[in-house]
């Protein structure tokens, strides 16, 4: 079957949209029709070559759809299922599967380096008859796709799937973090530094939790309100104070959690510093590979902690329909998130704003 999608041919070049032949599912895969995609920092830091990705491949992996068809084994999922694809296969074989931590899944690194099925082979070839991979073999950009069938969470016909795409990875990642990775209690708090769709998920799920002080950080106004619109108490503009001393001056010595979204040696630096000396500084961003930190080692003979946080240390199986009941009671606020609905001809002006600090969260709407 014919299918159009957003490739990336080479590292800094923009996606080209063409048309592709996508093959049908194989055992425990399934076929979805995308509805919507957000357009993640991910997929930029594979454009920009921060994140390595075997090309040619479809970006994209912040979806949802409905279900066309299943492979042999499918039995959680049928044809017309609304679905949100996780970013995990959750083989439920390796080893963080078996210690029900599949957000660490070891298959997922077939797709999210080499943009491989689990079994190790490809869904999509162009018209010249090349193979095409697909971002965490899922590739959203694209009309429909085949994916792993772990990936798919079902959710109820009346989600609009248009906006809860972004619960398959900046929601659950940011949320996750508050929720999951660390332990915020009512009364605690936390800053974050970055307002992206991560940073936003965070605040939120910070929010949820019953902190009462919210501090977001970041050098662009329009994302200090949209913090402030989803749950932030202050916002502060890192250019113009030393955001250091600001946070500790207003959390009486530093905050309870410290939320890095962004990925940045300084800003890590930074998140770690924040911490009340029995904090805990959470990693989030994803940083360049060669990125290598300059800490005082005095902080770690207090209590103070050093954390990463993976997808939002989520079960994705428990924790997407509990998000999606959140964003339905009006907790969850994933409209306030989204700046821009796109066609797919406009993903690369998306991801060239993205570049720009510009907007939260673009999103693709599909017909």
């Amino acid at each position: 079957m014919k299918t159009k999608a957003a490739v990336l041919y080479a590292i800094g070049e923009p996606l080209v949209i063409e048309e592709l032949e996508l093959e049908a599912p194989r055992e425990n895969e399934i076929l979805i029709r995308c509805v919507a995609s957000g357009i993640c920092h991910s997929d930029y830091s594979v454009r920009d070559g921060t994140l390595g990705l075997t090309l040619p491949a479809v970006l994209g992996h912040e979806g949802a759809g409905i279900v066309e068809a299943v492979g042999k084994g499918v039995t959680h999922v049928v044809p017309g299922d609304h679905v949100i694809v996780s970013l995990t296969p959750q083989c439920g074989v390796c080893v963080f599967c078996k210690e029900d931590k599949p957000y660490l899944c070891a298959q997922m690194s077939k797709g999210l380096t080499k943009g491989l099925q689990p079994d190790g082979s490809k869904r999509l070839k162009n018209s010249k008859g090349e193979d095409i991979g697909q971002l965490l073999a899922l590739g959203t950009f694209s009309e429909r796709a085949v994916v792993p069938a772990g990936t798919a969470i079902k959710v109820a016909s009346n989600v609009p799937l248009e906006s809860a795409c972004l619960i398959g990875c900046g929601v659950t990642t940011g949320v996750g973090a508050a929720l999951n990775s660390v332990a915020i209690k009512p009364g605690d708090s936390v800053a974050v530094i970055g307002c992206g769709g991560v940073g936003l998920s965070i605040i939120q799920g910070a929010r949820i939790a019953g902190a009462t002080t919210i501090i977001a950080i970041d050098p662009i106004a329009e994302k200090r309100q949209l913090a402030l619109d989803v749950g932030a108490t202050h916002a502060l503009d890192p250019t113009g104070e030393n955001v250091v001393k600001q946070v500790r001056k207003m959390t009486g010595g530093g905050v309870h959690f410290a939320f890095e979204a962004l990925g940045r040696k300084e800003t890590i630096e930074q998140a770690w510093a924040m911490p009340r000396v029995t904090g805990t500084a959470v990693i989030v961003g994803v940083p360049k590979k060669d990125t290598m930190l300059d800490l005082p080692v005095l902080g770690f003979f207090g209590e103070k902690h050093f954390k990463g946080s993976a997808y939002g240390s989520s079960v994705p199986s428990r924790d997407i329909p509990k998000y999606v009941d959140l964003f339905m009671s009006g907790e969850l606020k994933l409209d306030a998130m989204i700046t821009r609905r796109i066609a797919l001809e406009q993903v690369n002006e998306a991801l060239d704003q993205m570049g720009r600090g510009e907007g939260a969260r673009s999103v693709i709407g599909f017909d």
